[in-house]
Parts: structure tokens; C-alpha cells; sequence
């Protein structure tokens, strides 16, 4: 059976990161869903010890999740999604360093590094990397209040450590708290990343920028705000916020941002409420006027833009004209496609048919007649947004799947090179600053033409 390219994907990434080991037993578990360790011992070929050590890793990864059969034996399943997150890993650690400076980051680099991780592995952790790395005086208080601080965010999760049944007597399953690091088993905490608070963070910055984008900065600060105060009152989750007033608005505003008055705050509220991106609602006058925050529509209308700008790419402005009309009527015919977008019969016509054959637009047939003559058939376009979205989906992941692969394979074929390279570097370290005769000399080990060669291959896998 031919396997997704999310499912491909995850498994590159898997065996890239951990090996080949565990990519094995991964595989069979993507295949497998919920097996028992015995139903993995018959069919992967490695011994218990490295099926339970791969098992013990995925689980502390987050990707492979334990379950208990109602007969009492433990089964085993993975998590694709969490796999794919961690090519989110950077801009995670990217948004901790800008919100909460140098230690913060490191904090989160080594517990996504770890997946789980004992407080007091963290700390010392983090001690030597921060004093290390970025020359800094750190103490254990003030990488603990960092540490909190990421806790009160939701940025980082405490994760009890459970035992889980063993489904024999002399096959026990892996458990949480084996740790590549020989953290000590007796700290019964464990601390890991939230991946869905990231996620929805992410989120409320492109419905910003967007806001920004489209109608000013300051439309985007309220737009900021607005979503401040409903993290505090809703779940991430949810596809609206709750009641938003006036009034909490109007308080909550930083005071540079030159809004004095509610009179003019509600100018720029009902200018978000009347926007046609349709990620604000009015929902009533009470506290100076009530708005509530459509998050299925805000990432709605981001998925439609980045659709547009796909478009745009690929077959031009006049084919984005049509499809944004599409977008916005819902269902045209051709000849009100044409009325609309201004465009000859023939120019429409083969716009339309190279979008269609690229499956980025569909057609749907209605017949004035049971025989279904063309001439009294009519054709009406339309734009299948989630279908649309998860194929365009899953062309990215084909795309880096298809670069991670090139990769590997240009490392691959100039190992040699890359490891006479490594050797110079090496030499070249340990010569003195005063030894110019000599390093000139090792230098030199490196020929022009390997020199271009190495300078080609960086090119093409740092893309």
C-alpha cells in the first residue's frame, strides 16, 4: 500500500534524527496502529532490547503514544502530526528568544532536544549552555524563574511520569522515564514543549499581520490586544472568542499607541467589523459595544490569501482574477466569469480549463435535460477551499521531502571530500595564529577545484 507523503515525510524525519532503528519501528506502527510489543517483536527485525529502547525514545519524543487494551496488555501507536512539527522546531525557538530573551531559548532547545526532561536535568542543562555558549553568569534562580515564567505562558507543559502495564510478566514495555541522558528516576516531573500553544501563537501573528497589511498598523496593535484578552478567557482551541468590550479594549491598549478616546477606538472596531475578511463580529452595545473574534474565519481568509499568491506564482494575474472571483461568489458560469472579470470569451475559456486541469478550481454540471446536450448544459466553476488547501498541503511536504532527499544524497556522494574538509579544519585549529608557513601549507591540501566543489555543495544543502 502506498503510503501518504505526510506519512513518507515523517518517516525521513524519524530516520534522519534517530535512525534507522527506530524509523523501522515506526514504519510499523504507521502501518500497524495500536500494536502490542509482541505484535512488533514478529514482524521488525531487531532484538526486545532495541524494540523497547526505540519505544522508550518515541515516547519521550512525544511521537509514539501508549494505550491499554481492555484485556489489560499495552499497545503502541504513533502521532504523525508530532513528527511533522518538528520542522517548526526553529521558529519555536526563534519566538521564545524574541519574547523572553537568550535563556529562555536555550531552555527550549534543550527541551525540545530532549522532548521530556527532569527539572533538575534542565537547570544544570542549561547552566553549562548559557555560560558556555553565551558567555553569561547564570544562576539556578534565575534559569528556574525563566523556567516558570515559560510555565505560566503555556509555552512549556509539566508531563507526570506514568508507568504503564506491562502486557507479560517478562516483556515490561518501556516507560516515560527512560532517559538517553540517565536522568534520575526518582524526579517524578517531567517538562515538555506545548506544540498546540506555539501553534496557535503562530496563528494570532499572521492574523496581525494580515490586519496590518490590510488596513493599518494601529488596526493591527487593537487587533493584538484583542487577542491578548481572549487567550486569557477562551481556549486556544476554540473556533470563536468569547464577548470582547469596548471597555476592556480601550484599557487594555498600550498607551503609545495614541488611541485617547473610546470615540475613536470604536472607529477603528467598526472599521475591523466591517472589514470583509470577517475575523471581527459586533455582537452587541453592551460595556460601550461587544465584539467577538472568529478565529474559523480569520484562518480562513489566511489560507484563501495564501492560495491567491500560489495562484498568482503559477499561472499569472489574470488567472488570480478569476479565482479570487471564484472566491468570492462561490459558483459562476464562464459567461459571468467573463462579465465580471472583463475578458474575452476565448481568454477566460483557457484560463479557466489550465486551473481545472491543475485541479486548483472544480465544475459542476447542470442539465436543463435528462440527455445532457452541451448546448443546454450549463457549467458552473467554483473553488473546493479545504480540498485546495490540504492538496497545496501536501505539495510543501513533497517539496521538502523531495530537498531533505537531495540532500542527504549530495552529502553522500562527496563524503570523501566533505571528511578531507573536516580534517584540514581540524589541523588548521590546532596550528597557531604565528605558524603562517604552515598553514599556508595545509591549506593548500585543498585544491581550487575541490574548494568550487565544496562551495557548490553548501550552496545546495543549506537551501
Amino acid at each position: 500500500m502506498r503510503k501518504s507523503i505526510d506519512a513518507q515525510l515523517s518517516i525521513f524525519i524519524v530516520k534522519e534524527t534517530f535512525g534507522k532503528a527506530l524509523a523501522d519501528v515506526y514504519d510499523f506502527l504507521l502501518q500497524n496502529t495500536k500494536s502490542p510489543l509482541r505484535s512488533i517483536r514478529s514482524r521488525v527485525d531487531l532484538s526486545i532490547s532495541q524494540i523497547k529502547l526505540c519505544l522508550a525514545i518515541g515516547i519521550q519524543h512525544n511521537f509514539i503514544l501508549v494505550s491499554h487494551h481492555k484485556r489489560g496488555f499495552t499497545e503502541y501507536s504513533v502521532d504523525v502530526l508530532a513528527v511533522l512539527h518538528r520542522l517548526r522546531y526553529p521558529s519555536y525557538v526563534y519566538c521564545v528568544k524574541v519574547l523572553y530573551g537568550n535563556v529562555a531559548e536555550v531552555l527550549i532547545e534543550e527541551i525540545l532536544h530532549h522532548g521530556q526532561i527532569t527539572r533538575q536535568s534542565l537547570i544544570s542543562k542549561t547552566i553549562t549552555k548559557v555560560e558556555h555558549n553565551i558567555k553569561e553568569k547564570a544562576t539556578e534562580k534565575s534559569i528556574s524563574e525563566k523556567l516558570e515564567l515559560l510555565m505560566q505562558t503555556r509555552f512549556v507543559e509539566v508531563c507526570l511520569d506514568e508507568q504503564t502495564e506491562t502486557s507479560s510478566a517478562d516483556e515490561p514495555p518501556p516507560s516515560k522515564r527512560l532517559k538517553r541522558d540517565g536522568d534520575c528516576a526518582k524526579d517524578k516531573v517531567c517538562y515538555k514543549v506545548c506544540v498546540s500553544r506555539f501553534n496557535y501563537y503562530h496563528r494570532d501573528l499572521q492574523i496581525v499581520d494580515a490586519v496590518t497589511r490590510r488596513l493599518s498598523p494601529k488596526h493591527g496593535e487593537i487587533m493584538s490586544t484583542m487577542l491578548r484578552l481572549a487567550e486569557v478567557k477562551n481556549s486556544p482551541s476554540a473556533l470563536q472568542s468569547s464577548l470582547i468590550s469596548s471597555n476592556e479594549i480601550f484599557n487594555a491598549l498600550p498607551k503609545e499607541l495614541g488611541i485617547t478616546s473610546r470615540t475613536l477606538l470604536d472607529v477603528y472596531l467598526m472599521t475591523l467589523a466591517d472589514d470583509e475578511m470577517g475575523i471581527i463580529m459586533k455582537a452587541g452595545d453592551s460595556g460601550g459595544g461587544s465584539y467577538i473574534i472568529n478565529y474559523r474565519e480569520a484562518v480562513s481568509s489566511l489560507c484563501k490569501a495564501s492560495m491567491e499568491a500560489v495562484v498568482l506564482e503559477k499561472f499569472g494575474a489574470r488567472s488570480r482574477r478569476l479565482f479570487r472571483l471564484l472566491l468570492l461568489t462561490q459558483h459562476l458560469e464562464q459567461q459571468k466569469l467573463e462579465e465580471k472579470a472583463m475578458m474575452s470569451s476565448k481568454v477566460v475559456n483557457e484560463l479557466l480549463y489550465e486551473m481545472f486541469t491543475e485541479q486548483y478550481i472544480t465544475a459542476t454540471e447542470i442539465a436543463k435535460t435528462t440527455d445532457h446536450v452541451p448546448s443546454k448544459t450549463f457549467y458552473c466553476f467554483t473553488v473546493a477551499v479545504e480540498q485546495l488547501a490540504r492538496r497545496l498541503l501536501q505539495n510543501n511536504y513533497q517539496s521538502i521531502l523531495n530537498l531533505s532527499t537531495k540532500r542527504v544524497q549530495i552529502l553522500a556522494d562527496n563524503k570523501r571530500l566533505l571528511e578531507k574538509k573536516q580534517k584540514v579544519d581540524a589541523i588548521l585549529a590546532t596550528l597557531g595564529e604565528v605558524e603562517a608557513e604552515q598553514r599556508q601549507e595545509v591549506e593548500e591540501i585543498i585544491t581550487p577545484s575541490e574548494s568550487q566543489q565544496l562551495h557548490t555543495v553548501k550552496l545546495q544543502t543549506d537551501r
